[in-house]
């Protein structure tokens, strides 16, 4: 959003240098144009407002983007006497609003912008307007109106089509995994069983001199290690399909029941595949106040290993970073649901990114689909419930989690 603020702003001195120097238009003002590139700063300088104020930044942004391009073209289009000019600019103005918005924001910007451009027409009116020119002008208003919708629709079209696609790619690749993944997973705990016997064996002959030692320290080490090693990485495998499935699946057809907020946070923190010893000691999880949800336990769980291997990736850079996963109750009588990681943080830019599909955060893998924390925030709502992110570049990133508590006595599903 910075990059566009700033391209809104350095667009107004431009547009003076044309309508105003190169062009001379009616009406163009250079105190107008570096207002409304004043007003534009707070969308360039993000990164250094508060965050308690960020937050409303994309409102701040509909309402700019709609005061510098809808109204301001509205309004100089009939102070100029609907000129070929100012016509074809406010026209440029209705498509490019179009396609920084969806359609509803979009309509709203317009139809607010250009009505309060008649109103300031209206209050200083000039006789000279030829208003009985609108209808060709309308005609052509409605083609660009009607042709912006149509692309932004296109435009939410691709975007279901990739969606399915993913979907159905990712749930094909998923079950034709399930099944030899099963088996890796049965052999490596056959081979947990029974392999320190062979190394036992080994052992003994190498101690009665019956054979010579001819594998090295090191080696024998990651032999000795073996089936843990094979037994965890299919754990993990089977764990990230999982993911891949609850993230395709319609979960709103499966019946909602009574979900035990820190009991499933704590069973999901034990049974999340970790990578090392290191990284499971760096996740510490406290249930302070619990509390029970109407959901389903399996999708809170998959919710919880997406932000716990989002803070493992952006904490493996911090020797000294920690993982905090926190139960408790808001004051104002909410469940509520923290993972904090003191690692790398998130850029300021990307923070309002992060629940979009197909994005991925940086120093992402390639292979990353950009599809987890966009799950989450589905999941989530679909549980009557909100997820939001905090972070500061380089020191910390928070998500947290609320949830509607249901009474000691309710029942267990509705």
């Amino acid at each position: 959003m910075a990059f566009l603020g700033a391209m809104a702003v350095a667009a107004q001195p431009l547009f003076y240098l044309i309508f105003g120097v190169l062009f001379p238009q009616p009406y163009e003002n250079a105190w107008l144009r570096a207002a409304i590139a004043v007003l534009g700063l707070p969308i360039v300088l993000e990164a250094a407002i508060a965050s308690r104020w960020r937050r409303y930044l994309s409102i701040y942004w509909l309402i700019y983007v709609t005061a510098s391009l809808p109204l301001f073209s509205t309004y100089m289009l009939l102070m100029n006497g609907l000129s070929a000019v100012w016509l074809a600019y406010q026209v440029a103005c209705v498509m490019l609003v179009f396609m920084l918005f969806d359609v509803r924001a979009s309509l709203t910007s317009v139809f607010v912008g250009c009505g309060l451009g008649l109103l300031l027409d209206l209050v200083f009116h000039y006789p000279e307007i030829p208003y009985h020119t609108l209808g060709p002008i309308i005609a052509v208003w409605v083609f660009a109106g009607a042709g912006a919708v149509i692309c932004d629709l296109s435009r939410v079209i691709a975007w279901r089509v990739r969606s399915e696609s993913l979907k159905s790619v990712t749930a094909t690749i998923s079950h034709e995994l399930r099944t030899p993944l099963a088996s890796i997973h049965l052999a490596a705990r056959g081979l947990e069983r029974h392999f320190p016997e062979l190394l036992a064996g080994y052992d003994a002959a190498i101690a009665a001199g019956l054979i010579k030692p001819r594998m090295r320290a090191r080696s024998l080490a990651v032999v000795r290690d073996l089936a843990n090693t094979v037994t965890s990485e299919a754990e993990h495998a089977q764990v990230t399909i999982e993911m891949l499935l609850a993230a395709v699946q319609v979960t709103n057809q499966q019946a909602m029941g009574r979900v035990d907020a820190g009991a499933t946070i704590s069973a999901a923190a034990e049974r999340y595949p970790y990578g090392s010893t290191w990284e499971r000691e760096r996740v510490m999880v406290t249930v302070k106040q619990n509390f029970t949800f109407l959901g389903w336990p399996p999708a809170l769980t998959n919710v919880i290993f997406n932000l716990i291997k989002n803070a493992i990736h952006y904490t493996a850079k911090k020797s000294d970073a920690m993982i905090y996963v926190q139960v408790d109750r808001t004051g104002d009588g909410r469940g509520q649901i923290i993972v904090f990681d003191s690692g790398t943080g998130i850029p300021s830019g990307t923070v309002p990114l992060v629940f979009e599909r197909y994005v991925s955060g940086r120093g992402r893998p390639d292979t990353a689909l950009g599809i987890g924390l966009a799950y989450c925030q589905d999941v989530v709502r679909r549980m009557g419930g909100t997820i939001s992110c905090s972070s500061r570049e380089g020191i910390y990133t928070r998500f947290t989690i609320t949830f509607p508590i249901l009474p000691e006595d309710a029942t267990s599903a509705a």
